[in-house]
């Protein structure tokens, strides 16, 4: 696979290889948020053109186009009327609100009444629109459910609550 970032429309440029004598795949564009909202407007051809164009700036002798024998599609996810948009993204501002739902699993501190509801998936990690924080926030709740339940961790296999006072996000004031 081969890449290519920019500060440029595109954004991320992919090539997928599907091996020797076949045919490869171009993501022309992976962006999100505002840079993905640009291209929103645009139907499919448009957004292709304007790829093309933005690439052939950072790659003036390479012919993009002459390669490309499918039709493209293109997914705009905050358009997908199944999907609601696509990722949630960590804006300035967000850090204290991302710091509370990512460490509810830790609910020691909670009263009573307000514990039991555990939240996992990639909105509520540091690392959202990515598979990577949804694992990490399902282990995590996976954990507070586990010792809510009155189990507990190995104590040779220590599991995120216990690690959590050591290597957590840091508390920021208010």
């Amino acid at each position: 696979m081969g890449m290519t970032l920019t500060d440029r429309l595109t954004r991320g440029t992919y090539l997928f290889d599907n091996g020797a004598d076949k045919p490869g795949v171009i993501c022309l564009s992976y962006a999100w948020m505002s840079d993905a909202l640009k291209m929103l407007p645009y139907d499919s051809a448009k957004r292709v053109q304007l790829a093309l164009d933005a690439l052939r700036k950072i790659y003036p002798d390479v012919d993009i186009a002459s390669h490309i024998i499918g039709d493209p599609i293109t997914i705009s996810w905050e358009a997908d009327p199944h999907f609601l948009g696509a990722f949630k993204g960590a804006l300035p501002g967000h850090y204290r609100y991302n710091h509370r739902m990512y460490g509810h699993f830790m609910q020691d501190a909670l009263p009573e009444r307000e514990r039991g509801i555990f939240l996992a998936g990639d909105d509520i990690s540091f690392t959202p629109a990515w598979v990577e924080g949804a694992v990490q926030t399902a282990l995590n709740a996976v954990w507070a459910i586990v010792r809510h339940l009155g189990g507990a961790s190995h104590p040779d296999n220590p599991g995120p609550g216990e690690w959590y006072p050591h290597i957590g996000p840091v508390a920021l004031p208010d």
